[in-house]
């Protein structure tokens, strides 16, 4: 490749260019294919898709982006296409980020989920007892979607009664299509969100409650109280996880252990396998699929050059199916060790 050919604007000049749009049907029908495919071809490849990026398919070119924050960048948005609401502290670069993250750590120590887990089971509990006497349930409906989301509003201190009114356009925001009316009903809905949030801040300003939410309002970041928008950004973030990749990953665990009862009476026979069981379903069905960085300088990744400003995407999915880090990758194993898996 000539210097005129590393430097030029033009991607396709600078390494492989493919048709790829992970929001599309044919990436929710089929993106473990995909991602072989890509792997196998052109592990680095460009496409024009939502303005253009890089996608990342190979496990260790993806574990080298991922640990250069210097190089790649997250405050430029780390979906493609980029959120309209910031989420703090995923959305920020070290050093910057360090201190949210010190401040958030405690809520999410293994104290605080020793906890918070009676609470858990409570809402497993009360979700089960709304349906108990018909002799059904929908794993999803009735449990998965909304157990997460009640214990959140519980753990950051938001009406439970609303849950539902967050779930919904969390859980749209995800497998609705950019550029369509029910993406951009979505998009109204995430703003009604953020609306709440500021006047629940508002109201947390005046009369703290015993609650994350009560105790962020009056957290200090290097002596300086946070604004509202910081924490509403702060709850952006820790509402997306709890609602909708909880769900995600529970939906499939409950469909891959219906299909395999070999594996569910494992579970069943070894409980003390459940923790390593998380770990590979995590790895296995990737709820996260995939978070973007963007260029600060030209760089290279796998041989390929990469433009300053350039939008880069991380396939965890991709990554966590890459044989060359994994033993027989396409299979789910609850006894995987190590399981150096990129979930999230």
């Amino acid at each position: 490749m000539s210097d005129d050919a590393v430097l030029t604007n033009d991607p396709a000049q600078r390494g492989p260019v493919v048709d790829f749009d992970h929001h599309s049907h044919g990436y929710v029908d089929g993106c473990w294919k995909i991602y072989d495919d890509l792997r196998a071809r052109c592990p680095v490849a460009y496409t024009g898709a939502h303005g253009g990026f890089w996608v990342l398919s190979r496990y260790e070119d993806i574990a080298q982006v991922a640990r250069d924050d210097a190089t790649f960048s997250s405050t430029n948005g780390i979906t493609i296409p980029p959120s309209a609401e910031r989420s703090i502290p995923i959305d920020m670069d070290p050093p910057q980020s360090e201190p949210y993250r010190r401040l958030l750590l405690p809520y999410f120590s293994p104290r605080a989920v020793e906890y918070w887990t009676p609470r858990v089971r409570r809402w497993g509990s009360v979700c089960v007892d709304q349906v108990i006497e018909t002799g059904r349930i929908d794993l999803i409906m009735d449990l998965a979607n909304p157990l997460p989301a009640l214990f959140t509003c519980e753990f950051i201190g938001l009406p439970i009664e609303n849950w539902a009114i967050y779930a919904r356009p969390m859980h749209e925001l995800v497998y609705s299509i950019p550029g369509t009316s029910e993406f951009d009903a979505a998009i109204q809905g995430g703003h009604e969100i953020v609306r709440n949030l500021h006047d629940l801040v508002a109201q947390e300003r005046k009369h703290p409650s015993k609650s994350m939410l009560g105790d962020l309002v009056q957290a200090r970041v290097e002596d300086e109280l946070m604004s509202d928008e910081t924490i509403v950004g702060i709850c952006n973030l820790i509402m997306a996880g709890g609602f909708d990749t909880t769900t995600s990953l529970a939906g499939n665990v409950f469909k891959h252990l219906d299909e395999n009862p070999a594996a569910r009476r494992k579970l069943i026979d070894q409980p003390d396998l459940i923790p390593s069981a998380i770990d590979e379903y995590l790895r296995y069905f990737s709820p996260q699929t995939a978070l973007a960085r963007t260029a600060m300088k030209d760089t290279e990744i796998g041989g390929v050059r990469i433009k300053k400003g350039e939008k880069v995407m991380l396939a965890w999915s991709a990554a966590n199916h890459d044989p060359t880090a994994f033993d027989a990758p396409d299979e789910v194993d609850f006894e995987r060790f190590p399981n150096r898996h990129q979930a999230f």
